[in-house]
């Protein structure tokens, strides 16, 4: 994730700009922080960069590692605190001795910060708008952090171009399309997706005359797949708008499924789609405060017939789906991949010589949902209700 706008928008507030924060949770997305500038020379060390132009409340700020759970919090409201204290470690960076052996010491002043994700409570009007860029993927080999906009002061005129923020949607979503190399043959740190589950498609009933008759249809399915997700999208974080957004996911799965009828009487029946395999979730992408993508995969069976005889059988359902890739929203026609039907083989069980005609149609689903959740003053900037 990268953002950029007006000097006077941005800040620092890591050991790069000259501050030491003293404490500070890293799974907090609001919180109070205590800091101090590490140098008594506060201009030069960077740290005055905080409250220049109007102060530091408004301000985007830039967080260190282990910090928060985004990389840039709003300032809320900045202050000195009523806690002066320092770790001893610090406060001796502050003692100095001249030459007499006297020791001297000039601590600057501890402040403090209340920072959040609130983005649309920054007043745009005050220091402009900021913008950004956020390319990510969830597997190895995809490098994430070469093709984000540049914001050198020769693109300034152009970078907020309509055609150059799409092309790096574009151009980020294509890049990681052709990385995204899943084949479950090789070793990569995402978790393949398996399952193996059974269940009743039509159990029903029927009455004929003075005999009862059951019509009984089940599914074992197993399927195992490897799922990969890449996202790319661009805006403004002040006001918070994401103008333009795209997402790809691959996917190399094998579908393997029998289909068993027992039927003790000519039948017609659509069972329509059933869920057999609930859905998983697969490890996404989380930008916190800003947009959140999560993958799950499922499996759904459907069955229709029309039989004119009482017949048992088994059908196998068998699907190889190699290097499936779905881009939304598919500008280019870079969706594809390859799907095969396997091996199906047919065990049929009924009365020798029996002439009759009939249809089965079986199917075993897999789908691959990918859910886009936004910090709400993110919503409808893209997807809409859909949001």
């Amino acid at each position: 994730m990268q953002i950029w706008g007006s000097s006077n928008a941005i800040s620092d507030i890591t050991s790069a700009a000259g501050w030491q924060i003293l404490n500070c949770s890293a799974t907090a997305m609001a919180q109070d922080i205590r800091l101090v500038c590490m140098s008594s020379d506060t201009e030069e060390a960077g740290c005055d960069h905080l409250f220049q132009a109007g102060g530091a409340e408004g301000k985007l700020v830039r967080l260190p590692e282990n910090c928060g759970m985004s990389p840039f919090a709003r300032v809320a409201n900045a202050y000195i605190s009523g806690d002066q204290s320092l770790p001893s470690n610090i406060s001796a960076r502050f003692v100095r001795r001249d030459g007499n052996g006297t020791s001297n010491s000039t601590v600057p002043q501890v402040h403090g910060l209340s920072l959040d994700a609130n983005f649309s409570a920054v007043d745009p009007s005050k220091y402009g708008n900021v913008n950004i860029a956020i390319q990510g993927a969830n597997y190895p080999g995809a490098d994430v952090s070469g093709t984000l906009i540049s914001t050198s002061a020769s693109q300034r005129r152009t970078r907020l171009a309509s055609r150059g923020l799409t092309d790096f949607v574009g151009n980020a979503i294509s890049s990681l399309k052709d990385l995204n190399d899943v084949n479950v043959n090789k070793t990569i740190a995402l978790p393949p997706v398996s399952v193996d589950k059974s269940a009743t498609l039509l159990n029903k009933d029927i009455k004929c005359g003075n005999v009862d008759i059951t019509v009984d249809l089940g599914v074992d399915g197993k399927a195992s797949a490897q799922v990969s997700l890449g996202v790319a999208a661009q805006g403004t974080i002040v006001p918070p708008n994401l103008a333009d957004f795209a997402v790809t996911v691959g996917m190399d799965a094998l579908i393997d499924g029998t289909l068993d009828l027992n039927a003790g009487v000519s039948t017609t029946f659509d069972t329509g789609k059933i869920e057999v395999v609930p859905p998983l979730g697969i490890p996404g992408l989380d930008f916190p405060g800003i947009l959140t993508i999560g993958p799950s995969f499922d499996v759904k069976a459907e069955a229709t017939a029309k039989l004119d005889l009482a017949a048992d059988l088994k059908v196998g359902i068998v699907y190889n789906i190699s290097n499936a890739q779905l881009v939304f929203p598919d500008k280019d026609n870079q969706s594809g991949g390859n799907f095969n039907v396997g091996d199906t083989p047919l065990t049929l069980s009924l009365t020798p010589s029996v002439k009759s005609t009939g249809s089965l149609t079986a199917h075993l689903i897999p789908s691959l949902w990918c859910t886009s959740t936004r910090q709400s003053s993110f919503c409808h900037s893209v997807l809409g209700s859909r949001c």
